[in-house]
């Protein structure tokens, strides 16, 4: 583990400024704004949470439900935009809750890297469809120091073992 950056400290109060900015930035639909705020090798994974009897032999800690980088980011917003994303048509209103927020100076060598913890609730509606709710923690790779972070990489590690939304076409 990194040495820690202390709630109430500037440091801390900007990683936890741009954590909510991006959830603003997802909740009302900006979605081209939040891919400006990705590194160009950004990764994007949620792997499959499993339970333990199921993580015996091989490839079962591989699964994920989506492993994805800035061009497969980028579709995926650009479509979106269009009447063709027909599992966002009409949109989703969501509402991401960022809390217990962990910040960390990264380990790695002559970097300025944050590696950043933090429990999420996504909410979901959509239509007259049941709410729906995805609970979890990121760990985040946040680079580009403090003037303007950009997020390098995130690992979702979603609560639930089985999604029983209808699609996961919302950005975590």
């Amino acid at each position: 583990m990194g040495t820690a950056v202390l709630p109430g400290t500037e440091r801390y109060g900007r990683v936890t400024a741009f954590l909510y900015h991006e959830a603003e930035l997802l909740d009302t639909n900006r979605f081209a704004e939040w891919l400006e705020l990705l590194t160009p090798d950004v990764e994007y994974r949620m792997p499959v949470r499993t339970t333990q009897f199921l993580t015996e032999g091989d490839g079962f800690q591989e699964f994920e439900f989506f492993s994805e980088n800035l061009a497969s980011l980028t579709t995926r917003v650009r479509r979106l935009e269009t009447e063709f994303a027909w599992a966002e048509v009409p949109p989703s209103r969501t509402r991401h809750f960022v809390s217990n927020v962990i910040v960390e100076e990264s380990q790695e060598p002559e970097s300025d890297a944050l590696e950043v913890r933090s429990s999420f609730l996504v909410t979901r509606t959509r239509q007259d469809l049941d709410y729906q709710m995805f609970t979890g923690v990121r760990h985040d790779l946040l680079v580009g120091g403090d003037e303007r972070f950009a997020i390098a990489r995130r690992k979702i590690l979603i609560d639930q073992t089985v999604i029983t939304a209808t699609n996961l076409s919302v950005l975590f």
